[in-house]
């Protein structure tokens, strides 16, 4: 239809395509070592620390002879979801290492495919650590404070 009313070209619009592949390809990159970035320095960082805050308690609990059933649990839920975490985020780079070597449209149909989900896999034990750890540790804005503290 381009080509048929004057527009564009067959060889500028496959141009056009190209450009636009390596654009979504550059985005999702970024995006991707964005994610590694936070989740590597900042949150799996503060989780441990709040599992450490958490085990130290429990223990000073357990020796002044009070239940600590409920740290106990809590302790259980954020190793999990940091080994989730954890595991998610090295994931994640080797993929992205994997991508930075393709190119072209390749490249943005794994991104696609295979970064994105990936990604998505990565940001589910995060969100749900952002609603357990305290706040104080947590080291950017949580949802609640972008949503109501604007």
């Amino acid at each position: 239809l381009m080509e048929e009313f004057g527009v564009l070209t067959k060889t500028e619009m496959l141009s056009r395509y190209e450009v636009e592949m390596e654009h979504y390809s550059k985005i999702l990159n970024i995006e991707a070592l964005t994610m590694i970035d936070m989740a590597g320095k900042d949150i799996v960082p503060a989780v441990a620390e709040y599992g450490g805050k958490l085990a130290w308690s429990a223990n000073q609990a357990m020796q002044a002879g009070m239940d600590v059933s409920v740290q106990r649990e809590m302790l259980a839920r954020v190793n999990v979801l940091l080994r989730q975490t954890s595991d998610a985020l090295a994931d994640l780079r080797a993929k992205q290492e994997k991508m930075a070597a393709l190119s072209g449209q390749e490249q943005a149909r794994y991104a696609h495919d295979v970064i994105c989900p990936a990604m998505e896999v990565l940001r589910a034990p995060v969100d749900h650590l952002e609603m357990i750890v305290d706040g104080r540790l947590w080291p950017m804005p949580t949802y609640g404070d972008l949503l109501f503290n604007v």
